[in-house]
């Protein structure tokens, strides 16, 4: 895959009072601002949401313009945001048109415990969503692979980096360290809450094109997608989360398809839900060896200036969660990063950036981008 990222856009999450169609259409015309385009300039239109109604996606392109192009509504709830930048690249990469439009849109700050599963219908319709995450995070440590101070050094450096990003949902005016994490109310132990993420509201929107020889903008030079592998070591966590296994199989292919390797990583965005699948999802991709993650997290060497930066807009824990708007935020911040502004995030000669999102059900995504 050889396509470019002539443009990206998001509305800052937090938080809204517009209905969800209009977030998306801000997303979206964003994205073609920053392109120097018009919505007349689209070939294809691909949006996503895991809570919108029925019809949402060609309710958001009614008030985008009335093209007659093709609009694709997709569902794969947390990475929804990568698969429609697949299909959008692919509707690119493969002829059909010269421009595509990603979108994700999402309103989840109204959402009430059983909103996405109304009747339980299994005793995992009834666990709160970050005890799974405890389980692993106890797991973890129980393992040797760290501490719950490690966990609390990860967390608050998702904190600060957030500080920094105008759009994050939760920022606070000092700078956050391990122990307040530590101490803030406790949600399933170990996690506490500075460790979960936050419902959030929130859009993005990515506009791929043609790459043309010469051109000045970010690459995308591999997206892949896998549901459901079969892992019998990772039977705990329900169906809801996905494995390990199944992130190194996607990271695997990602790299093997850009000709890539770990170690040409400069920037990494990748889901955290809760903390501890930031700590496991880096030793899955085959970035840090999974007995380091603890080590470096606490020497802040997956800070901004350190040898790995990573979530350097929030990720989830701060900059905010809207569920299917997730992987084109994390898209919008790696591009920024490698046009080189991201501002006081900016990480020195960022070339290489890596984007990660994992849905509920089983479905996991892998961006490369090459600036």
């Amino acid at each position: 895959m050889n396509v470019s990222v002539r443009g990206v856009g998001l509305v800052p999450f937090g938080t809204s009072e517009l209905p969800l169609v209009e977030l998306g259409r801000g997303a979206a015309r964003a994205a073609l601002a920053d392109a120097g385009l018009d919505y007349a300039d689209v070939g294809e239109v691909y949006a996503t949401s895991s809570l919108a109604p029925p019809q949402h996606a060609l309710a958001v392109a009614h008030g985008l313009g009335h093209t007659g192009v093709p609009v694709t509504a997709v569902e794969s709830a947390s990475a929804g945001g990568l698969v429609v930048l697949r299909e959008a690249a692919w509707a690119v990469q493969s002829g059909r048109c010269d421009v595509a439009l990603a979108i994700g849109y999402e309103k989840t700050t109204a959402l009430t415990p059983g909103g996405i599963v109304p009747k339980p219908v299994g005793v995992w319709d009834y666990v709160t969503p970050a005890a799974p995450y405890a389980v692993q995070a106890s797991q973890w440590i129980a393992d040797g692979l760290g501490t719950v101070d490690a966990l609390a050094a990860l967390a608050a450096k998702n904190w600060n980096h957030a500080r920094a990003n105008p759009d994050a949902a939760r920022r606070v005016d000092h700078e956050v360290t391990a122990q307040e994490v530590l101490e803030s109310r406790l949600v399933a132990s170990p996690l506490t809450r500075m460790m979960c993420h936050a419902s959030v509201d929130g859009a993005a929107a990515v506009v791929v094109t043609r790459d043309d020889a010469g051109s000045a903008h970010p690459r995308l030079v591999a997206l892949t997608q896998t549901s459901l592998p079969y892992d019998p070591a990772w039977p705990l966590v329900g169906p809801a989360i996905g494995s390990p296994l199944q992130t190194a199989r996607t990271a695997e292919e990602a790299f093997r398809g850009a000709g890539l390797s770990p170690a040409d990583i400069d920037v990494v965005l990748l889901h955290d839900l809760c903390v501890i699948e930031e700590a496991i999802t880096l030793g899955a991709l085959g970035l840090v060896p999974a007995r380091e993650v603890a080590a470096m997290a606490v020497a802040g060497e997956l800070a901004r200036g350190g040898a790995l930066p990573t979530n350097t807009d929030g990720g989830c824990l701060a900059r905010g969660h809207p569920f299917s708007a997730t992987g084109l935020a994390q898209t919008v911040e790696a591009v920024r990063q490698l046009r080189g502004t991201a501002g006081d995030r900016q990480v020195d000669d960022a070339r290489h950036a890596l984007v990660h999102a994992a849905g509920g059900g089983g479905s996991c995504a892998v961006a490369l981008l090459a600036g």
